[in-house]
């Protein structure tokens, strides 16, 4: 009986050994830094959601408190208010290749399609996922247009980045785990990056297209809930604050 033990300690020993061996370096992601160049205060009650509109020249967001899509000038000030009335709405893109305001609804977890020069619905889209609560549901879009398709996340529960379009549907469904809440997500095809922004982890992140993070950028508040990025300019809404942040990154 004892030899046996003493086998068995002797195994365990040259796994656990193996394993140490094995398993990589720990990979510690570089932090970047942004400087505040201008603070703009909004007319928006609980802007949710950020969208550059037709060649970057204006600013789409969405209210989840009046539930109406705004397009403003760069710096926030209101250009129109779109005729749709939505359900919890969280984020929104443009699709300049259909001219389309698209607007994500949380609770009920839809995709809905607005014309961007009338602002009437078009279209509106269920996206079929198992979900926890009403409020941890969808909270961002984007529109790729290199491949033509819309990245959604889900804030949590589950974490999830979707690659969606309308004739397929979901098309990949990919587990986030580097934040505590997903609130936002920005296509960059400039550069194929994708960037989020997390309300609880007060954190920007700059990742790939496989969702690897590249590089983080620390905010200096919570319920920051859209963003978007031109080189090495970053607009940002606030929803507790309804401002637009504008910041140059220092090191990207």
């Amino acid at each position: 009986m004892k030899k046996i033990s003493i086998i068995v300690l002797v195994l365990f020993l040259a796994i656990s050994c193996q394993k140490e061996e094995t398993s990589g370096p720990v990979i510690e992601i570089p932090v970047g830094n942004l400087d505040l160049l201008e603070s703009y205060e909004l007319d928006v009650p609980e802007p949710s959601g950020l969208s550059f509109g037709p060649e970057k020249k204006t600013l789409l967001t969405v209210s989840d408190h009046t539930n109406q899509v705004y397009e403003m000038d760069l710096q926030g000030n209101i250009i129109r208010l779109m005729d749709y009335t939505g359900k919890d709405l969280e984020g929104v893109t443009y699709n300049p290749d259909n001219n389309l305001v698209v607007v994500a609804e949380e609770a009920d977890r839809e995709i809905t399609f607005i014309n961007y020069d009338s602002g009437i619905k078009l279209e509106t889209y269920k996206i079929d996922i198992s979900f926890g609560s009403d409020n941890s549901g969808l909270e961002g879009v984007s529109y790729n247009l290199n491949n033509k398709l819309y990245y959604i996340v889900n804030e949590t529960n589950p974490d999830l980045m979707i690659i969606w379009d309308p004739l397929s549907g979901i098309i990949s469904e990919e587990k986030l785990g580097f934040a505590t809440d997903y609130s936002g997500i920005f296509t960059d095809v400039d550069h194929s990056l994708l960037w989020y922004v997390s309300d609880q982890s007060k954190t920007l992140y700059k990742c790939d297209y496989n969702s690897n993070v590249l590089l983080t950028f620390n905010l200096d508040e919570l319920k920051y809930e859209g963003v978007v990025v031109d080189n090495d300019m970053v607009y940002l809404i606030n929803d507790a604050t309804a401002e637009l942040n504008i910041y140059k990154i220092k090191n990207n």
